[in-house]
């Protein structure tokens, strides 16, 4: 069995566990592959850069680049032609994460719109696929992904953490996205988010931490991290009555194949 921690942040500096242990620690819990998620333009280099460093064939470490919608502020005319730069390496293996957060506002929404066109534009003509991050926010992110559908051609991807509606989950398998699943599921109650997680189907589903954020149940309080793949995998077989084994071979399939890793 082997397992894919397909969105975490263990290449932040200020990441509360020692990186050996972090590694050890998957491999012993069958994490095989890990990508790690730039959230800014130096993020984004650090992440590459940690990927180079630790990568090992029993911890094949992969980087996503992009500015998340939090940073768009620090995106200029010239993050694009930095990102394509790192993008060109063969550990890079994604954009992202970009998306929308109205949530905060962290960024003026129009910045952000920006931002995201700008770097959706970038994947299509790389054709890497996409890490969106999208909250509170549906509404102007669908505008501007089918906008550049009909322009650019299709954009593959993952709604990272996706905790929405059951429409916005449709609109998003009608799109041909993946959904990305992490320790949110482990723990949620309401009926309306029990129900979008169990409609999710297996086949579209990619298993994330988040890490250092997000921890499953029996973690909570304790910061994340890939080893922890695993629960979540857990978890969900234990939902749908499904074997472990299948859950680990599907999801890590269908990371595979929409990272190419």
């Amino acid at each position: 069995m082997y397992l894919i921690d397909s969105h975490c942040h263990i290449h932040d500096e200020d990441f509360p566990i020692e990186t050996d242990q972090v590694l050890l620690n998957a491999r012993s819990n069958s994490v095989t592959k890990v990508i790690c998620i730039g959230v800014d333009l130096q993020d984004s280099i650090r992440a590459l850069e940690f990927a180079k460093n630790n990568s090992s064939p029993d911890n094949q470490l992969f980087a996503s680049v992009g500015i998340h919608p939090h940073e768009a502020s620090t995106f200029t005319q010239d993050t694009i032609a930095e990102l394509k730069k790192l993008a060109a390496d063969e550990l890079v293996v994604a954009i992202g994460e970009i998306g929308l957060d109205y949530h905060y506002n962290n960024s003026l929404k129009e910045v952000q719109k920006h931002a995201l066109r700008q770097q959706l534009r970038l994947a299509q003509n790389l054709n890497l696929p996409v890490s969106f991050h999208v909250r509170e926010a549906y509404d102007d992110f669908w505008q501007i992904f089918d906008d550049c559908v009909q322009s650019g051609g299709k954009i593959r991807g993952v709604m990272h953490s996706f905790t929405d509606s059951l429409d916005n989950l449709n609109k998003a398998l009608d799109s041909g996205l993946f959904i990305g699943v992490n320790g949110i599921s482990t723990f949620v109650k309401k009926p309306d988010e029990v129900k979008m997680f169990s409609s999710i189907p297996l086949n579209r589903i990619l298993l994330e931490t988040d890490a250092p954020f997000l921890s499953p149940t029996g973690k909570r309080g304790k910061p994340n991290h890939p080893a922890n793949v695993k629960l979540i995998a857990g978890d969900l077989a234990a939902k749908r009555g499904l074997p472990l084994l299948d859950v680990a071979r599907i999801t890590s399939r269908n990371t595979q194949k929409l990272f190419n890793i």
